[in-house]
């Protein structure tokens, strides 16, 4: 039996997913966290910067975080899944989830970029490109490189 041996690009791009994955999970937990305390925090040994940081994120209302939240955690859900996909070589696995997460991350980092405010780090900034580079990397890389490796 003639195997063929899966190309070490297309495992370092599963290995890349497993690591975003489990750190937008971590995100995730601090992001809940964050909203769950922020009214507790004591804002009067702070810089005025810090203080218009929470109240931004007070102000930003339960809708928004829900919105930000479900995103993210869709992202890292679809990491995981395409990462194993591409282990295993799957085109649905791999390349239709590899593919739909690149949409949903790039979409999830301009609603981000649109529904923070600019104290929050929101608007168009270096997080926001970073939030785009490697979605946007995976698309390019799922439907050339990698396009005929992702068959069964």
């Amino acid at each position: 039996m003639n195997e063929e041996k899966r190309p070490g690009g297309l495992t370092a791009l599963a290995v890349i997913n497993f690591i975003f994955s489990g750190w937008g999970l971590i995100g995730l937990i601090g992001l809940a966290a964050l909203f769950a305390f922020i009214g507790k925090i004591p804002t009067d040994d702070m810089q005025e910067a810090q203080k218009a940081q929470i109240v931004a994120f007070q102000n930003m209302g339960l809708p928004v975080f829900i919105i930000i939240f479900l995103l993210s955690i869709l992202s890292s859900v679809l990491l995981l899944l395409s990462g194993i996909g591409y282990l295993k070589q799957k085109k649905f696995l791999g390349r239709t989830i590899g593919n739909l997460y690149g949409v949903i991350s790039i979409i999830s980092s301009v609603v981000s970029g649109i529904l923070f405010s600019s104290d929050l780090g929101g608007g168009f900034n270096i997080m926001t490109m970073v939030g785009l580079i490697y979605p946007v990397l995976t698309l390019i890389l799922l439907n050339t490189t990698f396009k005929e490796d992702l068959t069964n």
